[in-house]
């Protein structure tokens, strides 16, 4: 019910909505995701979101995401707002509480199905489009742009309702995912870095799922890593910032047995960064590049 991204640390907010606003920027971030290339029917995602801080203490963000799996679609608008609770005098550590309204439309589109009984009734009564509310809450806490860690949950609402409207005994209700998402970017040197992050991911019926991902970077301009999911895939990920454009793509190779049939996933990530403030100084690539003058 919610889509996969292997680029995860790259948009926190996708997952915790505590996380909206704390950037010294405004990303506007394009994520497009193919899964499992080559298997008939596998899920295509696109994201599109932004947010930022729109007062001392604020965040304001959303997401627009379609995600396409064989006959179905799920396209919609998730909207966060935070507070960020300064923890500390300096204000280098802070805790933010976001809470995330959505609205989502469920497809079926019945003629992408084949079924082995003519007429059959789960098909027939299948096709329904319907707009599904629902909420999400995440607490994030950040140091600097150092250390994170978060937790989160999703289909807080958990709507009782059939999804896609089967008048018979067939239940399809949304369900609560809870997150679990947290890193550190070491330094190694003046220009090195390694930056680590975990991702937990629990579903109110039993199923969970890690990642751990491990990135080498250099002067935050270039990154190649790799990441494990749990019995899924092992992931490649290589990327970079030129201006105010960040880049980034991955390549999940499929250790479950739907590898034997596909070529693997492709994930792909461009990111725009917005100053707030008139002189962009607050851009991580204008910080890089400004020329610093000795007072007299």
């Amino acid at each position: 019910q919610i889509a996969l991204n292997s680029q995860y640390l790259f948009n926190e907010m996708i997952v915790n909505a505590g996380a909206t606003g704390t950037k010294e920027y405004i990303p506007v971030q394009f994520n497009f995701r193919k899964q499992w290339t080559s298997f008939p029917g596998s899920p295509t995602t696109q994201l599109i979101s932004a947010h930022s801080a729109i007062a001392k203490k604020m965040g304001f963000g959303g997401v627009i995401f379609n995600d396409v799996s064989g006959p179905s679609r799920r396209t919609g608008l998730n909207i966060n707002t935070s507070y960020q609770l300064q923890l500390d005098k300096r204000n280098n550590h802070k805790l933010g509480l976001g809470l995330g309204v959505s609205v989502t439309q469920h497809l079926i589109d019945v003629t992408k199905l084949t079924t082995y009984l003519p007429d059959d009734p789960a098909v027939l009564r299948g096709y329904n489009n319907q707009m599904v509310p629902d909420a999400n809450f995440g607490a994030f806490y950040h140091y600097k742009d150092k250390g994170f860690a978060g937790i989160s949950a999703s289909n807080l609402v958990q709507l009782k309702r059939d999804l896609y409207n089967f008048e018979n005994l067939l239940y399809n209700p949304l369900m609560r995912t809870y997150y679990v998402i947290g890193g550190y970017h070491f330094d190694l040197g003046k220009n090195f870095g390694l930056k680590t992050t975990a991702l937990g991911q629990v579903i109110e019926t039993g199923t969970w799922q890690a990642d751990l991902t491990l990135l080498g970077t250099y002067r935050d301009m270039l990154w190649l890593g790799a990441s494990y999911r749990h019995t899924d895939c092992v992931a490649f990920l290589a990327g970079g910032q030129v201006g105010p454009f960040k880049f980034g793509y991955s390549y999940d190779y499929t250790l479950s047995d739907i590898g034997k049939y596909s070529s693997g996933s492709h994930e792909i990530f461009l990111e725009l960064q917005l100053s707030r403030s008139k002189t962009g100084a607050a851009t991580p690539w204008m910080k890089r590049n400004r020329i610093y003058t000795p007072k007299n």
